[in-house]
């Protein structure tokens, strides 16, 4: 009875140990505040893939090798020119990008200046937006790129926002410095690319509380995952702090959470800082 006893009273105390660790994961102030405001950063990654992919297709350099015909809904580009910049105006109905890894439905306008190439000493692109949503939240802003170095780019969100059906927002303001180091020798075929990140952003989250993000690890970006795959960020929400760490190259939706020296594991909704 004694074998027995012990064996329960293991099994029930495991069982609590992890339902309060998945008590934790589920219900913290913090990790809920961390996957959400992760979320909103992906957002504004997914846009900036969509402006890679619609200016590469612009190029009409590509083939059906290198891309994949998946997609649904409709994305329109009319393309006009002043002096030097190349000006998209892509219009998108329920268009679901097919080789995006976020598969998110993306509607209105979108507005794309271009002046070069990456491959040019000077490049600058500049993304805004008309009455454009995904999956039905608006968003707002002016996302810039440009060249800083061999394989390196300076990247720019002003008056970034999420208007979200519920009625909450979230801003988001940033510059990063981001590195290209993989995919730059296949550039007509954007969705193998790799990049590392470096910077900082700030905004206001849908509590309606202030909050920063500095990246003390370098974030590992693949074009072919929907999740940072490496790198961590500090993180302070009002008068909290937390560090956010992504793991070690690989391609889940894990990441591990720690606050005031207590560390644990939270599920992200599928983002990028």
């Amino acid at each position: 009875m004694k074998r027995i006893s012990y064996f329960l009273t293991a099994s029930l105390t495991m069982a609590a140990l992890i339902f309060s660790s998945c008590e934790k994961m589920d219900n913290s102030p913090i990790a809920d505040e961390l996957v959400s405001d992760d979320e909103v950063a992906s957002y504004f990654e997914d846009l900036l893939s969509e402006m890679d992919d619609i200016t590469t297709e612009s190029t009409g350099a590509k083939t059906d090798a290198e891309y994949k015909v998946l997609s649904s809904g409709s994305r329109t580009v009319e393309t006009t020119f002043s002096e030097d910049t190349t000006i998209h105006t892509v219009t998108f109905t329920d268009f679901v990008n097919g080789n995006s890894q976020y598969q998110r439905v993306k509607n209105g306008v979108m507005i794309i200046k271009v002046l070069g190439r990456p491959i040019d000493e000077t490049f600058w692109r500049q993304i805004s937006f008309d009455n454009f949503s995904v999956d039905g939240n608006t968003v707002e802003g002016v996302k810039e790129v440009e060249k800083t170095g061999e394989y390196q780019f300076t990247i720019t969100l002003t008056g970034g926002k999420v208007n979200f059906t519920d009625g909450t927002m979230h801003t988001r303001e940033f510059e990063h410095i981001r590195t290209w180091t993989a995919g730059y020798d296949t550039p007509f075929f954007i969705w193998d690319d790799e990049f590392e990140t470096e910077g900082s952003a700030s905004g206001v989250n849908r509590n309606e509380q202030n909050y920063s993000r500095t990246i003390i690890n370098p974030l590992l970006v693949k074009r072919n995952c929907r999740w940072i795959v490496e790198g961590s960020i500090e993180i302070e929400v009002g008068e909290r702090f937390a560090t956010l760490d992504y793991g070690n190259g690989e391609c889940d939706r894990f990441a591990t959470v720690t606050v005031d020296d207590e560390s644990w594991t939270i599920n992200l909704r599928g983002g990028s800082m």
